[in-house]
């Protein structure tokens, strides 16, 4: 295990859902002192789209592959990628984009293909590579969306950090409205049908979906922990300390 962290910041706390391509500022401004204040060495970001990613999906992706609606969408995250990067860059943060759609391949949604080598060299020079949820090529379908959670867990088995956090707008896991302490592999079907998702448009699956890939990795030895990066001081917690913020995720018992 390195000495590196992986952090994916949900497009719910960035973005506003309910509106099209509408930025969260004080939000993103907020998350990017963090941030930048922390001064953590070895730090991988990943960011979901929100309402630049999944409204763009629904309108020009629901018939199929398409070049014009792809490149719509591709567009539209990576103009939020861009206005993420600038503020970390405002706030003195070396931040540089890596865009999946360029390097990432999935046969039937899976990653099979993942060039890493430049965000291995950003880390080996003091640069925070910032990847996103996109719409990328599909051996088997054509084209698919990649998830910001499949990327954590992809590159959480690949590079086996010391910390793994993803930070949405809720205090963790949320099951019949009360937040889980913790969660392990065993515990999935006890608590499946109650976990709580997005209120918004979603084509990845919410928060489901998140836990799904988190307990993919805790089966391998990684821990992970869902807490609310929206709320000021929990970045820079999950950062510099060993606070417990939100929901644990591991092979553990409670």
């Amino acid at each position: 295990m390195t000495n590196m962290i992986l952090l994916k910041i949900g497009g719910s706390v960035l973005t506003d859902k309910s509106r099209e391509s509408t930025l969260r500022e004080d939000n993103l401004r907020m998350v990017a002192r963090q941030i930048a204040d922390a001064k953590s060495s070895r730090l991988i970001l990943v960011h979901g789209a929100g309402s630049f990613g999944h409204p763009q999906v629904v309108k020009y992706l629901s018939k199929g592959l398409s070049a014009s609606g792809m490149w719509r969408t591709h567009c539209a995250v990576r103009s939020l990628n861009t206005a993420f990067i600038d503020e970390l860059q405002s706030q003195s943060a070396a931040a540089l984009p890596i865009h999946p759609l360029n390097n990432v391949t999935l046969d039937a949604g899976r990653i099979t293909h993942f060039d890493t080598n430049a965000l291995e060299l950003m880390l080996n020079n003091n640069i925070i590579p910032v990847l996103h949820g996109d719409v990328v090529m599909d051996r088997l379908d054509g084209f698919n969306v990649l998830s910001g959670d499949q990327i954590v867990a992809f590159l959480a088995l690949k590079m086996r950090p010391k910390k793994v956090g993803v930070g949405t707008d809720v205090d963790g896991i949320m099951y019949q409205n009360r937040k889980l302490n913790h969660l392990n592999p065993g515990e999935l079907e006890k608590y499946r049908d109650g976990i709580l998702g997005s209120r918004s448009t979603d084509v990845t699956g919410g928060m489901l979906h998140k836990v799904v890939e988190l307990l993919e990795i805790a089966k391998s030895g990684i821990q992970s922990e869902v807490f609310n990066a929206a709320y000021d001081g929990n970045i820079t917690k999950f950062l510099t300390s060993h606070q417990d913020l939100g929901t644990t995720i591991s092979t553990e018992k409670e």
